[in-house]
């Protein structure tokens, strides 16, 4: 009886905190997702408005931790939201380490065996995330609008073909700017800050500034706040 009463008043929390401490959600899907993913009534996912998420059945959204959450479609001014995405293929898998917001606008796909994996931190407006093998992102990193991320080379130039699918690694505290872009087989060290443009195509080591296209280390030991 106890447990059934513990139950209820979770539950009931729980609505009142989407009704009156998440006004922006949009309920509907929060609650289905949350359902079918089986974390009712805690509610793990919180979805906000014009996002969309196309989940196959075999497809996974993991949330690790009792304090964990996942955010999608989150917007910095109430009202301004744009079309958000998630789109996970069979047998690919979104985990959740920590509390991670994914901000209007951005669109991530993770294929059929892919796993991305992110802790805490969010990606702003219209960053675009593309997973086919793994792409893990650590704990308090920032990544700015417009940025792009894969860990494939999709399209091949002969002469130029190199294995297609290599993992993306993003450490500890990594800062990084608007509309870079990040690309496969890269491993970016704890601490390291990436250019607002940049287009990293190797490892940057822990606690570097690097710019250009390509990237190349601008100044060693530094630290971002």
């Amino acid at each position: 009886m106890d447990s059934q009463k513990n139950k209820f008043r979770h539950f009931y929390e729980n609505m009142i905190g989407m009704f009156f401490g998440y006004k922006r959600l949009d309920i509907i899907k929060t609650l289905y997702i949350n359902i079918i993913q089986g974390y009712f009534p805690s509610m793990k996912i919180l979805v906000y408005p014009k996002t969309k998420i196309g989940k196959s059945k075999k497809g996974k959204i993991t949330i690790n931790g009792a304090k964990a959450r996942l955010h999608l479609g989150t917007a910095f001014e109430r009202g301004k939201y744009n079309s958000t995405g998630l789109k996970i293929d069979e047998g690919g898998e979104l985990v959740v380490n920590g509390i991670f917001s994914f901000h209007t606008g951005c669109e991530i796909n993770i294929a059929d065996g892919g796993k991305l994996e992110v802790g805490n931190g969010y990606a702003a407006n219209d960053v675009d995330i593309s997973c086919f093998h793994n792409i893990r992102i650590g704990n308090y990193v920032a990544i700015s609008k417009g940025v792009a991320i894969s860990d494939s080379n999709e399209h091949t130039i002969k002469g130029m073909e190199e294995p297609g699918l290599k993992p993306v690694i993003i450490g500890e505290h990594v800062g990084i700017g608007m509309r870079a872009m990040i690309l496969t087989g890269v491993n970016i060290g704890n601490g390291a800050i990436i250019a607002a443009g940049a287009v990293v195509t190797r490892d940057v080591p822990a606690k570097c500034f690097v710019a250009g296209v390509p990237a190349k280390i601008i100044k060693e030991d530094v630290e971002w706040s």
